[in-house]
C-alpha cells in the first residue's frame, strides 16, 4: 500500500512538472506577444495562470536564488522569444491592413481579462477609497495619452519622430523602462503604452533591413530601449514584489483602473487620430471598419473571459488535487 501511494505521488509530481513547463511556456508566449501586440497584457495572463507572484519573486531574487530562478524563468523566456517573433510578423501586417478592427480586437481582449484582476481582491469589501484608487488608475493612462497628443508634432512620416539627439536618447531610455513596467502591471500592454505616446507605429515601421541600412543610427535607439527595458525589469520587479506583499488590495484596484483606462487609450492616441482624420477626409462613413471593429471587440472580450473562466475551473481542480495529495501523504505517514 505504501509503495502504491508513493508511486501515485511521484506520478502526480511528474505530471505537475510537465504541466508547469507547458503552462509557463504558454505564459511566456503571451508575454512575448504583449511586447508587440497592443491589448495583450502578459501580467494579466500570469495572474490568470496563478504565476504572477512567482515571477515577481523569481526576478526580484534572481541573484540570491539564481538556480531556482533560472529554472523557473527559462520556459517563460523561451515562450517569450517565440511570442515576439510571431507577434512581429503577424501584427505589423494586420495593423497595416485593418488598423481600427485589430485595435478593437485587442481592446476586447483587455476588457475580457479584467475579471481575473477582480478575482485577486474578491474578498475585499468595496469602499470609497477603492473607488478612488480605481479612478486614479483610470486617469493615469488618459493623462499620458493627452500629453502625447499635445506634445506630438504633426507629420505625415511617423518615422521622422525617431531622432537621435541627446534628449531623444533619454526619452528612449525612459520608454524602455515604461515598457518593462507594463510587463508587471496587470491590464497594461507595452504596445498600448507606446501607442498612447505615439511611438508604436514609428518603431514598428523602422524595424526593417532597408530602413536600418538607410538609417544605421536607429540601432542606437534600439540599444537605449533595450537598456531601459533591462534596468526597468530589475528595478520594477523588486518594487512591485514589495508593494504587492504589503499593499495587495491597493495595488490591484489601481491595476483594474489602469486596465480600463488603457482600453480607452487604445482609441485615443496620435496614431489612431491619423486614422480618424483619414475617415473624415475620405468623405464617406467607414461602415466596414466600424462594424468589423465592434464585432472583433466583442469576440476578443468573450475569448479572454472564457480563458478566465477556464483557468478558474482548472485552478480549483488543481487545488483539490493538492489537497488530495496532502491527504494521501498523511495516510502514508500513519
Amino acid at each position: 500500500l505504501h509503495k502504491a501511494i508513493r508511486r501515485q505521488r511521484q506520478m502526480c509530481i511528474r505530471d505537475r512538472k510537465k504541466d508547469s513547463f507547458i503552462k509557463k511556456s504558454i505564459l511566456g508566449f503571451f508575454i512575448g506577444l504583449a511586447v508587440i501586440v497592443p491589448g495583450i497584457s502578459g501580467s494579466t495572463i500570469a495572474i490568470i495562470f496563478k504565476l504572477y507572484n512567482k515571477i515577481l519573486h523569481a526576478l526580484a531574487n534572481f541573484i540570491k536564488e539564481f538556480k531556482i530562478s533560472i529554472l523557473f524563468l527559462a520556459p517563460i523566456l523561451l515562450g517569450g522569444i517565440i511570442g515576439v517573433v510571431a507577434g512581429f510578423f503577424t501584427v505589423q501586417k494586420l495593423i497595416d491592413l485593418i488598423p481600427f478592427a485589430i485595435i478593437s480586437l485587442f481592446g476586447g481582449l483587455m476588457l475580457g481579462a479584467i475579471p481575473s484582476l477582480r478575482d485577486e481582491v474578491r474578498d475585499i469589501r468595496l469602499e470609497k477609497k477603492h473607488i478612488f484608487l480605481l479612478i486614479l488608475g483610470f486617469v493615469i493612462p488618459l493623462l499620458m495619452s493627452g500629453a502625447s497628443l499635445l506634445l506630438s508634432e504633426s507629420t505625415d512620416i511617423p518615422e521622422s519622430r525617431l531622432t537621435t539627439d541627446f534628449p531623444s536618447m533619454c526619452i528612449y531610455l525612459i520608454l524602455g523602462i515604461l515598457v518593462a513596467a507594463t510587463q508587471f502591471i496587470p491590464g497594461c500592454s507595452a504596445t498600448a503604452t507606446l501607442m498612447a505616446l505615439g511611438y508604436f507605429i514609428p518603431l514598428m515601421n523602422s524595424f526593417h533591413f532597408s530602413y536600418i541600412q538607410e538609417n544605421p543610427m536607429v540601432l542606437l535607439i534600439y540599444f537605449m530601449l533595450m537598456l531601459g527595458f533591462i534596468l526597468g525589469c530589475a528595478a520594477v520587479s523588486k518594487i512591485f514584489n514589495f508593494l504587492i506583499e504589503k499593499f495587495k488590495g491597493v495595488m490591484y484596484f489601481i491595476f483594474i483602473g489602469l486596465s480600463l483606462g488603457s482600453i480607452l487609450c487604445l482609441f485615443l492616441n496620435s496614431d489612431m487620430i491619423q486614422i480618424y482624420r483619414g475617415w473624415v477626409s475620405s468623405g464617406s462613413f467607414p461602415y466596414l471598419d466600424i462594424f468589423l471593429g465592434i464585432g472583433l471587440f466583442v469576440c476578443g472580450a468573450l475569448i479572454a473571459y472564457q480563458l478566465v473562466v477556464y483557468m478558474r475551473k482548472k485552478n480549483k481542480a488543481e487545488l483539490q488535487d493538492n489537497n488530495c495529495l496532502l491527504y494521501t501523504s498523511d495516510a502514508a505517514d500513519e
